[in-house]
């Protein structure tokens, strides 16, 4: 290993990632499993061994500073002093018991990316525990973060439409945590800023939906003794059990290949291990399916991420909302921790990448066969689909049904989708990031930053 060779580090609301540029992986994920829903709230705790006096330390990750979601009177971190305390037990330990480093080189750089450019005390800290605590010789903190290190790696991507050749622009849409990122990334230019879009419909956020429509209903339950029936609060009472009902719902989505049960699902709460109940408890699945609905795929709702997609692609220059389009990346945690999950019509429905594709296409006005559009909208309309969408809300998102609906290609008349959403294939999503922060430390131009900054 190279003395000179540049230390990656990213920095996320859930997982800290940490490696040597040039590594297709991070040689380590450091997390909190025992919090990993509270995360954006209380902070969480990072087990660190660094052979002095701390043995844990308390990582309040940036994702506080601008997050509707985090509570404004937690206990955030204000000053550089702060700072210095939590960041030098946790960079010590990332260098001398992670990485191995016994003595840093005055020629190494430090890469850190995280997903919002930090504040200024936080850059202060950052820069006085590396440069003068620990003697790294420069720090180079990735203004953008995620969208410069997920531009290089779009590039060296092959394309998803090979007739078509390289594209020259994508629609990528990070789903973390908290929230979802979505921008255009272009060829020759990185990112279109003017085209970000920011929701809060990451995978932890989708369970507190989850949680809420639970705990909106009751549920009507038999007293066998008397005959009687008595309304009794809902058994689903944490995130943790949000988060299995989840899972329940989409492991049974991946086993069956038939048209799915949406009635009930029986699933081993585990609010209720802790009573030491065995059965599993027979959960309705309609909650579950309308929070997954009213997060991500409901087009007539600022906060939905479908809402965010088609938002950045009407901003996009119109040279490259076509390819964008075609050329739609999902990355994040968030997005593989919902890869698989179905809404139980059948097969060509499962996944996420294809129900935001169908719901892309609702909102547009582009139905599956557009030779029978009109019918099926008629249809629709009695039943009640449209009943609770405004006509601004359908009307919204028209003028790109000409390039959602796709083009006629080659002398067989074949129609090419106007929208293409797939996975950083062979890449691993949930590691886009860190991989395109990889990338980047290897570019000759980060020559540039071996200074003090």
């Amino acid at each position: 290993m190279s003395s000179h060779q540049t230390i990656v580090v990213e920095l996320g609301s859930s997982r800290i990632k940490v490696g040597f540029a040039g590594e297709s992986k991070p040689r380590r994920v450091l997390n909190n499993d025992d919090n990993k829903f509270n995360i954006g709230i209380s902070g969480w705790t990072v087990n660190i061994n660094d052979g002095m006096v701390s043995n844990a330390c308390q990582w309040s990750s940036l994702f506080q500073y601008l997050s509707p979601l985090t509570d404004s009177k937690s206990n955030k971190i204000t000053t550089v002093n702060e700072w210095e305390k939590t960041l030098y037990p946790l960079f010590s330990h990332i260098i001398t018991s992670i990485l191995y480093i016994q003595r840093p080189s005055r020629h190494r750089i430090l890469l850190l990316i995280n997903d919002i450019f930090p504040p200024m005390n936080f850059r202060e800290a950052i820069h006085k525990v590396l440069l003068d605590y620990l003697n790294i010789g420069a720090v180079w903190l990735v203004k953008g973060g995620v969208y410069e290190g997920l531009y290089h790696l779009s590039e060296g991507l092959p394309p998803s439409l090979p007739l078509l050749g390289k594209p020259k622009a994508h629609l990528i849409v990070d789903i973390g945590a908290y929230e979802a990122r979505v921008f255009i990334s272009v060829a020759g230019s990185s990112i279109l800023t003017d085209t970000l879009q920011t929701a809060a419909v990451g995978y932890t956020s989708f369970l507190h939906q989850v949680l809420a429509n639970y705990q909106e209903i009751d549920q009507e339950v038999e007293v066998n003794e008397s005959g009687q029936t008595k309304k009794q609060k809902n058994a689903v009472s944490t995130l943790e059990d949000a988060n299995a009902i989840v899972r329940a719902w989409m492991a049974l989505c991946s086993s069956s290949s038939e048209t799915l049960d949406t009635t009930n699902i029986s699933v081993h709460l585990p609010s209720l291990e802790t009573q030491q109940q065995q059965t599993p408890t027979q959960i309705p699945i309609k909650p579950l399916l309308d929070a997954f609905y009213q997060i991500y795929l409901d087009f007539s709702s600022p906060s939905s991420l479908i809402y965010a997609m088609l938002s950045c692609a009407m901003i996009c220059p119109i040279d490259y909302r076509k390819c964008a389009l075609q050329n739609t990346l999902l990355l994040g945690g968030g997005a593989v921790a919902l890869q698989h999950f179905g809404t139980a019509q059948g097969d060509s429905a499962k996944g996420l990448s294809m129900l935001l594709k169908m719901a892309a296409r609702d909102a547009c006005g582009v139905s599956r066969d557009e030779s029978i559009s009109e019918s099926i909208e008629e249809e629709k309309k009695e039943d009640g689909y449209f009943s609770d969408i405004s006509s601004i809300a359908r009307q919204r998102f028209r003028s790109l049904k000409g390039v959602v609906n796709g083009s006629i290609i080659g002398d067989d008349g074949k129609r090419m989708d106007g929208i293409n959403i797939q996975y950083p294939d062979p890449f691993a999503a949930d590691l886009a990031t860190w991989i395109g922060g990889s990338i980047m430390g290897t570019l000759s131009y980060s020559q540039h930053y071996k200074k003090k900054v």
